[in-house]
């Protein structure tokens, strides 16, 4: 049995989204689109980038976290 789990996440870490290659823009928008499982990851690329976004990526940023807060 453990051999099938690791042997599945194994496999599924190969098809992994590396979040920190993407552009704020991009993680903007996985955001509002993303599933559950990834949105996690998301917010936490997307924390650690906050201190050098740009006003306008920040408004963004801040709208679409608010935006998913209200829909949970």
């Amino acid at each position: 049995m453990k051999k099938v789990v690791l042997i599945t996440l194994f496999v599924l870490s190969l098809f992994a989204i590396d979040w920190s290659e993407r552009s704020t823009q991009e993680l903007i928008a996985a955001l509002r689109s993303a599933d559950s499982a990834n949105i996690p990851v998301i917010l936490h690329e997307l924390k650690k980038r906050e201190p050098v976004m740009t006003p306008e990526e920040k408004k963004a940023y801040r709208e679409a976290k608010e935006k998913l807060e209200h829909a949970r």
